[in-house]
């Protein structure tokens, strides 16, 4: 599963949190990403996970505005998840 969401100021919108907090991830494969024109990552991916409480979560990856179509499906392809 794949959840993907803005970020604001260095954590997920929270919607996203809402989301996250409110489902069971249990024996899923989570894998966050995250859109940004300038900020990074940061810690959203792991305190989403810890909102969670459950669920098998990778690292997160943060997409530029100017991502294109090739780099997710690289990214993608490098997770072995298919």
């Amino acid at each position: 599963m794949f959840i993907g969401y803005p970020i604001w100021w260095g954590i997920a919108a929270w919607p996203v949190s809402s989301f996250v907090s409110a489902n069971d991830f249990t024996d899923k494969t989570v894998i966050p990403f995250c859109t940004s024109a300038s900020s990074g990552l940061g810690e959203s991916g792991q305190l989403l996970e810890e909102a969670a409480g459950s669920g098998n979560w990778f690292d997160g990856r943060r997409f530029n505005s100017a991502v294109s179509e090739d780099d997710v499906t690289e990214w993608i392809n490098e997770l072995g998840i298919q």
